[in-house]
């Protein structure tokens, strides 16, 4: 279920949105929508990555070059 959220822009900005969605063919609320999206899945990479490198510090991980892996295990 879809809920309506307000969101305000100056002047300039509405403008150059206006401009973009034309260019892009879709409108104001679609290209929002996609770009609060891409925002929302861009933080919780982050966040995970995060969380997994700390993990790997805290266990004492190591890391090899390519060099060196393929020597280990061909």
């Amino acid at each position: 279920m879809s809920v309506p959220i307000s969101v305000r822009f100056d002047e300039n900005v509405n403008k150059f949105l206006t401009h973009v969605v034309k260019e892009k063919n879709t409108t104001k609320t679609d290209f929002i929508r996609q770009a609060v999206m891409e925002k929302l899945e861009d933080l919780y990479d982050i966040e995970m990555a995060d969380k997994s490198y700390k993990k790997w510090l805290e266990d004492d991980k190591k890391t090899f070059s390519h060099k060196e892996a393929m020597k280990r295990y061909g």
